[in-house]
């Protein structure tokens, strides 16, 4: 888990942390592709059996919004299904273990960055792996099955969207064969300013 992350997650440091960043936010992140490579050498068998892999119904988003590690509403999560969001999750003797979502109309990074997307393209977010089954090697895993679904609706192009200081995140990312695409700036002042500035485009690989 990086230091962000467990900031965020702990139960005092998490409320200041929500308190400084409501005044003032600076934050710089990537816009990362993300591509179906050869399976081939990733090691990505999870360390859990068994599993099973699908997309989530409305009841199963309501049972995840009741975990003290999901930060999101029950309402803010069925919302989600409504606005044509997908959630793909992985099931561990009944319970889920892992989700991750995907938004096949637009890309929308909490305000910060939003394009549309195109019929061949896809935005993945809010991947989360339950703690108690971190270690497992579950979110490369759900990754890769999330873009074989997705592969199969005739989307094959991904983007998604880490801080810098995510390492963990993009490590993962990094693994499947994903890069950067583009790199910002997001600044936040006293709820008035919000912009994201580009940096740096990177060289898009011919895939």
């Amino acid at each position: 888990m990086n230091l962000v992350t467990a900031v965020k997650e702990h139960p005092v440091l998490g409320n200041l942390y929500r308190r400084l960043t409501s005044a003032a936010e600076i934050v710089p992140y990537y816009l990362v592709r993300e591509y179906i490579v050869e399976e081939s050498g990733l090691g990505l068998q999870p360390k859990l059996d068994p599993l099973e892999v699908r997309f989530l119904e409305p009841a199963e988003i309501r049972a995840i919004s009741q975990s003290p590690e999901v930060k999101e509403s029950e309402d803010t999560l069925l919302k989600r299904l409504d606005n044509g969001c997908m959630c793909l999750g992985i099931r561990h003797k009944g319970h889920i273990v892992a989700y991750s979502w995907c938004n096949l109309k637009k890309c929308d990074y909490e305000g910060r960055l939003e394009f549309d997307l195109k019929d061949d393209e896809a935005y993945l977010f809010d991947a989360r792996t339950f703690q108690a089954y971190r270690g497992k090697n579950l979110a490369p895993y759900l990754r890769r099955q999330l873009y074989k679904n997705l592969a199969e609706m005739g989307r094959t192009k991904f983007f998604s969207t880490t801080s810098t200081f995510n390492t963990s995140a993009m490590k993962f990312k990094e693994k499947l064969g994903a890069e950067p695409f583009r790199l910002y700036l997001y600044i936040h002042l006293l709820g008035v300013f919000r912009r994201s500035f580009l940096l740096r485009k990177y060289e898009a690989p011919d895939r």
